[in-house]
C-alpha cells in the first residue's frame, strides 16, 4: 500500500513553469535613461541651490523673491519624473499615465514657448516621439495590470 502511494506521487504533474520575465524595448531603456539623466541634472540643481542658500542666505532669497516659481516648479517636476522612471522600471500601470502626464505638460509647455517665440523644437520633437512610442501596443501591454482571472489561474 505504501508503495502504490508513492507512486502515485511521484507521478504528479511537475510544476508549472514560472512565466518568462517581460523583456524591455530598447525605446525603453532609452526614454527610462533620458528621464533619470534629466532627474539627476534635478538633483544637481537642487545640490547647487542649497550650497547657494548655505553660502549666502541673505543674497540668495533677495535674487530669487520676484520669481520664486521659476525655481520651485523644476524640482517639481524632477521628483515627479524619478518616482515615475522607477515606476516605468517596475513595469507599474501609474507610472505609464505618469509618464503620458508628464509628457502632456512638457507639450503644452512647448507650445506656450513656440507661441512666445522661444520654441525648442528638439523638445517638441523628443516629446512627441516618446508620446507614439509609449501609446504603441506592444509597450502599452507591458504595463497593463494583469486581469484578476490571471492571478487565480
Amino acid at each position: 500500500m505504501n508503495k502504490k502511494h508513492t507512486d502515485v506521487v511521484s507521478r504528479a504533474a511537475p510544476a508549472e513553469p514560472a512565466p518568462a520575465p517581460r523583456r524591455r524595448p530598447f525605446g525603453l531603456y532609452a526614454i527610462l535613461v533620458l528621464m533619470s539623466v534629466q532627474a539627476l541634472l534635478g538633483v544637481t540643481l537642487f545640490g547647487l541651490l542649497g550650497v547657494g542658500f548655505a553660502v549666502a542666505a541673505a543674497d540668495f532669497w533677495r535674487a530669487l523673491s520676484p520669481d520664486l516659481w521659476s525655481l520651485v516648479e523644476p524640482l517639481i517636476v524632477m521628483l515627479a519624473v524619478a518616482v515615475v522612471v522607477v515606476g516605468l522600471w517596475r513595469y507599474r500601470p501609474w507610472a505609464w499615465y505618469g509618464m503620458m502626464l508628464l509628457l502632456a505638460y512638457w507639450l503644452a509647455s512647448d507650445l506656450i514657448a513656440y507661441f512666445q517665440d522661444a520654441a525648442s523644437f528638439v523638445s517638441m520633437l523628443l516629446n512627441v516621439l516618446m508620446v507614439f512610442y509609449l501609446n504603441q501596443r506592444e509597450v502599452r501591454d507591458l504595463f497593463e495590470a494583469p486581469a484578476a482571472s490571471e492571478i487565480n489561474a
